[in-house]
């Protein structure tokens, strides 16, 4: 039987190296291990190991997360009848706000009618306020000038005297009242003072008008008519109730009847609407005076939400 052939002894730094750190860990080292392992430390590779193995392990630089995608910018694509249908709803809101204004203005004042009242106010100084439909006042009676403020519609007034003066404020327009009784109307394109008893001024910017019993007068915001002298036809009419007209254009009349009622009227044919039109009408509410008219001069006429009325 042959021997087996002894082993080759492998140099190894790295693993003596750790070795030799088990054995130097270990208490109670001898000096012989400690000549052991000088002589170990002379060979260049072992030393180099060895200081390999006790330098610290530098730490592991911090890896940067990786950049977020950036989310990719949407493009928003508005289509043009988003414009057009926003402008169309501020349109009938804007419609919709001059269509209702009359209604909110009346029901915002001190006095007001409904559409097709009529109504008598004694005040509290003793004077009297007959009110037409869908008509509205201001009162002030409290200061040494008593002052009034016609809104809208139609009013008769009795005046009582008692020592101080009477001033009734009409838009831009002030009156002076000297007399007992007058009629005022406001209407869509003019106004109106008509003085049955005493005289009354009226003043409006630097213009200045003086009436006197059986005279009327019509006026707007730029500027007061020449005042006119009521026949006594029309006089006696207006006693009995009635209206009376003479070449008056068709808008005026129909601005008049409709007024009672709380009605603007748009009259759509130019021509029509400066038609001349002579004649009386019944200012009774109970009378439809307004639709009798329509219908005797050939006109269609449709109501818009009880606000206004289109005449064709």
């Amino acid at each position: 039987m042959s021997p087996m052939p002894a082993q080759r002894y492998e140099h190894d730094p790295q693993r003596e190296a750790l070795e030799w750190m088990a054995l130097l860990a270990q208490a109670g080292g001898d000096a012989q291990r400690r000549k052991a392992f000088a002589q170990w430390c002379q060979d260049p590779d072992n030393a180099r190991a060895f200081a390999a193995l006790q330098s610290p392990v530098p730490a592991p630089r911090p890896v940067a997360p990786p950049p977020r995608p950036r989310p990719r910018p949407v493009e928003m694509r508005r289509s043009p009848w988003g414009k057009w249908l926003a402008a169309l709803f501020l349109a009938m809101l804007a419609a919709l706000a001059y269509l209702y204004w009359p209604l909110l203005q009346r029901l915002g004042s001190e006095l007001h009618t409904a559409p097709g009242e009529r109504r008598s106010v004694r005040l509290p100084d003793g004077s009297t306020l007959h009110m037409e439909g869908a008509s509205a006042m201001n009162v002030d009676l409290r200061g040494r000038t008593r002052q009034l403020q016609l809104v809208q519609g139609q009013v008769a007034l009795e005046v009582k005297l008692d020592g101080r003066a009477l001033e009734i404020q009409v838009d831009d327009a002030l009156i002076q009242v000297f007399g007992t009784r007058l009629a005022i109307a406001r209407y869509p394109d003019h106004d109106e003072l008509l003085v049955l008893s005493g005289k009354a001024a009226i003043r409006q910017g630097g213009d200045s008008r003086l009436l006197s019993a059986g005279e009327r007068v019509a006026f707007d915001a730029a500027r007061i008519e020449p005042v006119e002298k009521m026949t006594d036809t029309a006089l006696a009419a207006l006693r009995k109730g009635r209206w009376s007209v003479h070449d008056q254009p068709l808008q005026r009349v129909l601005d008049r009847l409709a007024s009672p009622r709380g009605l603007r009227v748009w009259v759509l044919d130019d021509q029509i609407a400066n038609r001349a039109i002579t004649g009386d009408f019944d200012q009774n509410p109970a009378s439809d005076a307004l639709g009798s008219f329509i219908a005797d001069q050939g006109l269609q006429a449709h109501e818009l939400f009880g606000q206004a009325l289109i005449v064709r």
